[in-house]
């Protein structure tokens, strides 16, 4: 006889709740489930997750909430609750006492399969979506390093959710009142209203030479009304009790009589000692005060800095700490940023000043500027409140880098806490790490970069594209050499593709027949551009997001679809296949609207001139399951490459 009795003592922490094994194989030999006893403490909600086993849980003592999706159930001792396999699931104790359970699991891989099959990843893209970007800096133009980050991504995103039918709108536009903008202007002798100006509209416009297509557009420094609504937000947040005015030293250059905070300082960050600005490392995304830096010295003239005492608004991050961890629970965070942002918390939150002694940005009433990451960040809640109140509450994801990690995934949401405009933060973030020149990061001070504006001009946007997102630095630091970087117009998806698309110069004569007589390869090459969309489907859902995914599966599909090509002339060419033939040149020509649909978010102009090439109206149409082009129809011109875009 083998018995086991529920003991907390016995108990370890996972799944952020009290388990115990109980009964298994390990035990019992052929025993077809395992089961633990489980204890939710009082007060608390267990981890929100999924697996590929059913599961069940028998209430033993306590009374909760347990969810499985969008469904909710309160249960009390001896209720039991069957959850099926890949539902996303928490138990919610909101007593005084803990929720003592038995939970049985069990692995049938057939259920498995069908619950994946019930909930294909489209059912998971949202119907209406607002995708966010870190507005650029205007104080220099784009280069590769730039584009390889959030801002191609993003439009892969926005342009694949539109295909399908999505509502989706992208917003960013120009950083204008960074610090790197005030201190451009003071070494190069000009005014930040120029600096943010010239450059800015140079940055929108090498975004639109990219393909990368913007529906609201933010730019601080001639926005009319921009002032304003920053002043009002400021005064929401200087209401809160986590905002107090205090007197703190900063670092001072008395040399040029400059309060000095992040570009206008430069020292070694005191966590990882790499050379940093005040207020952020770029190397290892913490935050500091720039008077904390190692031997911080001033940006304009080198000389070193000290202190003076300086009042001005705080706000006291730590007091919203466990509210943003809930956030943070119940958004999607990628691992590096989630890694990142828990060592923050356990460190404990440090104050973030809210207003700077400066001549640039919002001016506040005691002549002090509204601090820039401040300002963006209540730039982003004004343009997602703007937008929810003109078109509806949308599911908003941010891209960003890595380096940004702590404005907008601690800072942002903290402002919004404190300001009350939560219901405005990103339900999901996807985040880049940096592409590398060679070995180093793109650098514009050292001359170490690739414009981006004549290698568009030179390799075209669609190629350029490509070879970004093939080398996107997703969860990695990516690299590409100055010899690839040279070859832009040469990647492996981009000349495939167009081989195959000027291979129906000689297929037909230029009229799409509708199907006849189907074989056994006709119909798995069908099954195939099916099930290809699905999985590409799949590395649209933010939280498995992969641009480098996207590339590489879309390279396959057009290596199946020449194959295809390749292997089925023969069969046109006989006779008595004459139905078989018409089937297969049918399906030569489906695939190429499936490619023009399916390439739209990373080509969209050899997309387009091949959606326009069948003759069919838009945009490109990302179906489902797809449809075959009306028997008949006629093809503009011998080859999509022939065809206007």
């Amino acid at each position: 006889m083998i018995t086991r009795a529920f003991d907390r003592s016995a108990m370890s922490w996972s799944y952020e709740m009290s388990l115990q094994p109980m009964l298994s194989a390990a035990d019992i030999d052929g025993l077809p489930f395992g089961s633990v006893f489980g204890s939710v403490p009082p007060r608390s909600v267990s981890k929100r997750h999924a697996h590929q086993d059913g599961e069940m849980f028998i209430v033993l003592a306590g009374r909760a909430t347990v969810v499985l999706g969008d469904e909710e159930r309160e249960l009390g001792p001896g209720g039991v609750v069957h959850l099926s396999p890949f539902g996303y699931h928490e138990i919610r104790n909101e007593h005084d006492e803990p929720f003592d359970l038995v939970s049985i699991y069990w692995e049938h891989i057939p259920s498995a399969v069908a619950a994946l099959e019930e909930t294909p990843p489209r059912a998971s893209l949202p119907q209406r979506a607002l995708v966010f970007c870190p507005p650029p800096t205007p104080n220099g133009g784009l280069h590769l390093g730039h584009l390889a980050g959030p801002y191609v991504r993003a439009d892969v995103l926005v342009r694949a959710l539109r295909s399908t039918g999505r509502d989706a709108r992208h917003v960013t536009g120009t950083d204008d009142h960074q610090s790197h903008v005030a201190v451009s202007a003071r070494l190069g002798g000009a005014t930040p209203e120029q600096v943010a100006a010239s450059h800015g509209e140079a940055i929108l416009a090498t975004l639109r030479a990219a393909g990368v297509d913007c529906d609201r557009l933010t730019r601080p420094a001639t926005a009319p009304g921009h002032a304003d609504r920053i002043r009002e937000l400021i005064t929401r947040l200087a209401e809160s009790p986590s905002v107090t005015e205090q007197e703190r030293d900063t670092a001072y250059c008395a040399a040029c009589d400059l309060s000095l905070h992040q570009a206008f300082a430069r020292g070694a960050c005191a966590h990882c000692a790499a050379d940093s600005d005040g207020e952020i490392c770029e190397a290892c995304g913490r935050p500091n005060e720039a008077k904390d830096l190692v031997d911080p010295r001033c940006r304009l003239c080198g000389g070193p800095a000290t202190t003076r005492p300086e009042r001005a608004l705080w706000l006291d991050m730590s007091a919203h700490a466990e509210q943003l961890a809930r956030y943070l629970k119940d958004s999607h965070t990628s691992p590096d940023l989630l890694a990142l942002v828990e060592r923050l918390l356990a460190d404990g939150l440090p104050p973030y000043r809210l207003a700077r002694r400066a001549d640039w940005g919002v001016e506040l009433a005691d002549g002090q500027r509204v601090d820039a990451w401040v300002d963006l960040a209540l730039t982003f809640l004004d343009a997602a409140r703007a937008e929810t109140e003109q078109d509806g509450p949308a599911k908003i994801t941010l891209f960003l880098g890595y380096d940004n990690s702590f404005f907008y995934a601690v800072l942002l949401p903290a402002v919004a806490f404190a300001a009350g405009l939560a219901e405005h933060l990103p339900a999901a973030f996807v985040t880049n790490q940096f592409l590398h020149l060679d070995d180093a990061k793109f650098s514009t001070s050292r001359g170490h970069a690739i414009w981006a504006d004549p290698a568009l001009a030179e390799a075209g946007p669609d190629a350029v594209r490509l070879a970004l997102l093939r080398n996107a630095p997703e969860g990695r630091v990516t690299r590409i050499t100055q010899e690839r970087a040279a070859l832009l117009a040469q990647d492996p998806l981009h000349l495939a593709a167009k081989e195959w698309l000027a291979g129906f110069a000689g297929v037909g004569d230029g009229v799409v027949p509708g199907t006849g007589a189907w074989t056994d390869a006709h119909r798995e090459f069908y099954r195939n551009l099916n099930l290809t969309t699905r999985q590409l489907d799949g590395l649209l859902i933010p939280e498995s997001f992969s641009a480098r995914g996207y590339v590489r599966l879309l390279e396959a599909f057009v290596e199946r679809a020449a194959e295809f090509r390749a292997t089925e002339e023969p069969l046109r060419a006989v006779p008595s296949l004459a139905e078989e033939a018409r089937t297969s040149l049918a399906l030569d020509h489906l695939a190429a609207k499936a490619f023009a649909a399916l390439a739209w978010p990373i080509t969209p102009d050899l997309a387009l001139r091949t959606w326009r090439w069948l003759g069919l109206p838009g945009e490109p149409v990302r179906e489902a399951d797809w449809s075959f082009l009306p028997g008949g129809t006629r093809v503009t011109s011998p080859s999509p490459l022939d065809a206007r875009p």
